[in-house]
C-alpha cells in the first residue's frame, strides 16, 4: 500500500496497461487489460492476482458483465468472454479490425464493442452472440453507453 487510497499491485502486467475496471458489485476486484496480451483479475484488498487469461495480441479494453464474467477485445479483433469462477473462456465473435472498446450497458443488457473496422456491435451476453452491427463514419476510439442510448 502506498497511501490511504493507493495500492501497488503484485504480479502486474509485463507491458503497458490499456484499461482498468472495478467490479460492478465491489471495489475489491479489478480487471486489468494490457499490451502483454493478458487480462488479469486482482483482489485489491488482498493484493493478489486471482487469475489471468490470454489473447493472441495486445488487449485494448475489458469490462465486467457481472461480478463473475469478463469480456475483452484487442488487436486480435477477437471478442472473448471469461468465467472468472471457473477460469473458462470463450471467443464470442470477431470484428474485421482491432476492437478498441468494450462496455456493458445494463439498461438494455448488452455488451457493446467499438472497433477500428468502423462499426459498433451489440452482443447478447446470455447467448452469447452478435445482436446487431452499426456502421460508423470513422474508426471507433471510445464511446459511452449513455450516449449510445440517447442517440439510438
Amino acid at each position: 500500500m502506498t497511501g490511504s487510497n493507493e495500492y501497488k499491485l503484485n504480479q502486474g502486467p509485463e507491458d503497458g496497461i490499456s484499461a482498468v475496471k472495478f467490479s460492478p458489485s465491489t471495489a475489491q476486484f479489478l480487471l486489468v487489460s494490457s499490451w502483454d496480451c493478458t487480462v488479469r483479475l486482482y483482489d485489491v484488498g488482498g493484493n493478489t492476482m486471482r487469475m489471468k487469461y490470454q489473447h493472441t495480441a495486445p488487449v485494448l479494453d475489458c469490462a465486467f458483465y457481472d461480478p463473475t464474467h469478463s469480456w475483452s477485445g484487442g488487436l486480435d479483433a477477437q471478442l472473448k468472454t471469461h468465467d472468472l469462477n471457473t477460469d473458462q473462456g470463450t471467443t464470442v465473435g470477431m470484428h474485421d479490425a482491432p476492437i478498441r472498446c468494450v462496455e456493458y450497458c445494463p439498461e438494455v443488457n448488452v455488451m457493446v464493442t467499438g472497433s477500428w473496422d468502423r462499426s459498433v456491435r451489440l452482443w447478447d451476453p446470455r447467448t452469447p452472440c452478435n445482436a446487431g452491427t452499426f456502421p460508423q463514419p470513422e474508426k471507433v476510439q471510445h464511446f459511452s453507453c449513455d450516449l449510445l442510448l440517447l442517440s439510438g
